[in-house]
C-alpha cells in the first residue's frame, strides 16, 4: 500500500508522494501558484520550499523529509486554538539541521506531531470555525444547537484516549470556545441563569457561587415543581408544630433554563409558623459538574421534547467529556432566598 504523506490515503499505483488533491490543498496553503508547464509539482514544490528556507543540495529522502516538517509546521502555525510555541521552536529546529538527518526518527519532533496530525486538526478548526460562525441560535435553539455540537466539536477524537499534548491542547481550545459559543447562545434565547453558571465553570478556578437575588432565584420561586416541592414539604414536616428544619431533600426542574443550569439539587427548608402563615428560609445546593455519561431515557420527559432528551442528553455528554479534559470545572452553587407569609393553598 502507498499511502499520501498528507492524508494517509492510499494512492494505489501512484509514484507519487502526495495524492493529487492534497497537492493542489498544500500549494494554497502556502500560496504557491500550480506552475502550468511542470508536470512533476511535487517536484517544484520541494524546490520552492528549499528556496524559501535557503537550503541546498539535499538527497531525495531529505527533500521529502523537510517538506514533511514545513507543512507540519506551517498547518501548526495557522492554527487559532492551542498553545504550540514550544512545538514550532522545535520544528524550526529540526528543519535548521536537515542536512544532517540520514534517518527521519532522528527529527526530535519524529514521534511529537505527525504532518497527518496537524493536518487533521487544521482541517478539523477549519469546519469548526465555519460552523460557529453560522449559528442562529435565535431561529431554533434545539436543532442549532445540536448541529452546533455534532458537526462542530471534533467529538471522533475527544471519545478517544489521547496523550499526545499537541492534540489535547488543540482540544480543549475547541471545546472552550464551543461552550463560549453555547453561554453566548443561552444568554440570546433567555437562558440566563444556565448561561452564567456555565460561563462561571469556564474560568481558570472557579470558586463556589452563593446566589441570593437575580432571576435564578425568580425563575425556582415561580417554577410549578418548585411549588409543588414547597406545598408537599411545608404539609409533610409542618403538619402539627410551628417550627421546623427539614435538610437533604432532593429537587428537579423541568423549566428550560432551569434545567440546563441545574441538574438535581439538594434542597434545605427552615419554617417557622407565625400567626397562621409560614415564614420560610430555603436553601437549595447543587454541584455544578456533569461526573458520568448520561443515557438518553435520563432526560425523557415529554417524547416529543428535543430539548429535553436527544438535545439534553448530548449537551451533558459532552460536557463531560469537558470536565475530563479540564476544560468545564466544577464548583458548588448555594442558592438562599426566604418566601414570607407563606400559606399552604
Amino acid at each position: 500500500m502507498h499511502e499520501c504523506l498528507l492524508c494517509k490515503r492510499d494512492m494505489k499505483i501512484a509514484t507519487t508522494v502526495f495524492g493529487s488533491g492534497c497537492i493542489k490543498s498544500i500549494y494554497k496553503l502556502l500560496d504557491l501558484k500550480i506552475p502550468k508547464n511542470v508536470k512533476d509539482k511535487e517536484s517544484y514544490l520541494y524546490k520552492s520550499i528549499m528556496k524559501r528556507l535557503n537550503i541546498k543540495n539535499l538527497s531525495a529522502d531529505q527533500k521529502i523529509w523537510l517538506t514533511d516538517r514545513y507543512l507540519t509546521y506551517q498547518y501548526i502555525d495557522n492554527l487559532k486554538y492551542g498553545d504550540y510555541a514550544k512545538l514550532k521552536d522545535e520544528l524550526n529546529k529540526d528543519i535548521a539541521k536537515i542536512s544532517k538527518i540520514e534517518n527521519y526518527s532522528q527529527f526530535e519532533t519524529a514521534n511529537k506531531v505527525e504532518l497527518k496530525q496537524a493536518y487533521t486538526l487544521y482541517k478539523k478548526e477549519e469546519k469548526f470555525e465555519n460552523y460557529i460562525s453560522k449559528v442562529n441560535y435565535v431561529e431554533d435553539t434545539a436543532k442549532v444547537g445540536l448541529k452546533l455540537l455534532w458537526e462542530t466539536l471534533p467529538i471522533n477524537l475527544i471519545i478517544k484516549k489521547y496523550t499526545n499534548p499537541f492534540e489535547i491542547s488543540a482540544i480543549k481550545s475547541m471545546q472552550y470556545a464551543l461552550w463560549q459559543a453555547v453561554a453566548i447562545g443561552g444568554n440570546i434565547v433567555g437562558f440566563d441563569s444556565s448561561a452564567e453558571l456555565l460561563e462561571h465553570s469556564l474560568t481558570n478556578e472557579p470558586k463556589d457561587l452563593v446566589i441570593k437575588e437575580g432571576k435564578i432565584v425568580e425563575e425556582i420561586k415561580n417554577d410549578l415543581q418548585f411549588q409543588e416541592k414547597l406545598r408537599d414539604i411545608v404539609t409533610t414536616y409542618g403538619k402539627d408544630t410551628s417550627l421546623f428544619n427539614k435538610k437533604g431533600l432532593k429537587i428537579q426542574f423541568d423549566n428550560s433554563d432551569l434545567y440546563f443550569a441545574i441538574h438535581g439539587a439538594d434542597i434545605n427548608v427552615e419554617g417557622k409558623k407565625i400567626d397562621g402563615k409560614w415564614n420560610l428560609l430555603i436553601e437549595i445546593i447543587d454541584i455544578y459538574d456533569y461526573t458520568e455519561f448520561k443515557n438518553l431515557e435520563d432526560y425523557i420527559g415529554d417524547a416529543n421534547s428535543i430539548p429535553k432528551s436527544m438535545f439534553s442528553s448530548f449537551i451533558y455528554n459532552v460536557a463531560h467529556l469537558s470536565v475530563m479534559f479540564g476544560v468545564i470545572k466544577e464548583y458548588k452553587v448555594i442558592i438562599k432566598f426566604n418566601i414570607n407569609s407563606y400559606e399552604v393553598m
